[in-house]
């Protein structure tokens, strides 16, 4: 059974390529733009890591992991792999508090992310 990834990124071109990529490696993708819309999709589904920008619509990426890992269930613990092009603005410790599994930089590096999806999805 494939492996889900949520992409949350306001990028329609981020969202392409990594959908493009990961479906070639087998696994499911659903890509959405808004934080609010991420929120309301993890309540009704199980991901197995979500790929987050920090720079969202509605909510903030920093805001919307703190309420992920605020949840009451297993969610919480949903590995979370950051992209972003805004990382200078945060220290490790930020992403430390935040349980962050990995953080990658944009522009991306594709055999990075498969490389970093797969071991936290793996």
């Amino acid at each position: 059974m494939s492996k889900k990834v949520l992409v949350a990124d306001d990028s329609s071109v981020i969202q392409t390529l990594t959908k493009k990529i990961l479906t070639t490696q087998d696994f499911e993708v659903k890509g959405l733009k808004s934080g609010v819309k991420v929120m309301e999709t993890i309540e009704k589904d199980d991901y197995d890591v979500i790929l987050m920008d920090i720079n969202l619509p509605g909510v903030d990426g920093m805001t919307l992991i703190n309420q992920i890992r605020g949840l009451k269930n297993n969610k919480s613990k949903t590995p979370i792999i950051i992209i972003s092009g805004n990382y200078k603005n945060y220290s490790k410790e930020d992403f430390e508090k935040l349980d962050i599994s990995i953080f990658l930089k944009k522009p991306l590096d594709y055999d990075a992310l498969v490389d970093a999806v797969k071991a936290v999805a793996l």
